[in-house]
């Protein structure tokens, strides 16, 4: 009986190592987390491109707006403060994963949630790629399709002190 109570405690634990995030995972999340500042959506492409991000609204909406990421449960907002556009606070769940073992690179995942931070749309999510991460100033990219080929649309948050 004690065997099975060690090799039980032996499980649980290994099973929870996995589950955990990696020590460069924590340190991205740890330093996503706060309040940001989307100034601009840029387009890795030549030409007028007239977007909408995320299935809400325009990018030029999108410019301007103030995003929250708490660490600690994955979870956030954004809100479009341009009164032009449709305003108001989106409640997201995220992530930041590194891709590979400590190569340094990250996919961003994106989910909206309501205010109990349940799927509001069941298997409709963001992935882009974290492309730069500091304590001041991250960037996000997301590969959009424009007339059948691939374009980056590159989202330049600063981090907002108080």
């Amino acid at each position: 009986m004690k065997y099975f109570k060690f090799l039980s405690i032996v499980a649980i634990f290994s099973l929870l190592m996995a589950c955990s995030l990696s020590k460069t995972e924590r340190q991205a999340r740890n330093t996503i987390d706060g309040t940001w500042i989307l100034n601009t959506v840029d387009y890795e492409a030549t030409g007028n491109f007239a977007s909408t991000l995320f299935n809400d609204t325009s990018a030029q909406c999108f410019e301007g707006s103030k995003w929250f990421f708490r660490s600690n449960n994955s979870t956030g907002t954004y809100e479009i403060l341009n009164s032009d556009c449709p305003t108001g606070v989106r409640n997201i769940r995220w992530a930041a994963n590194e891709i590979g073992k400590d190569t340094g690179n990250y996919e961003f995942t994106m989910k909206f949630v309501d205010e109990k931070n349940k799927d509001i749309q069941k298997n409709v999510g963001y992935k882009m790629d974290l492309r730069y991460l500091d304590a001041n100033t991250l960037t996000i990219t997301e590969t959009a399709d424009v007339d059948g080929s691939p374009i980056k649309i590159v989202l330049n948050f600063s981090r907002l002190t108080q």
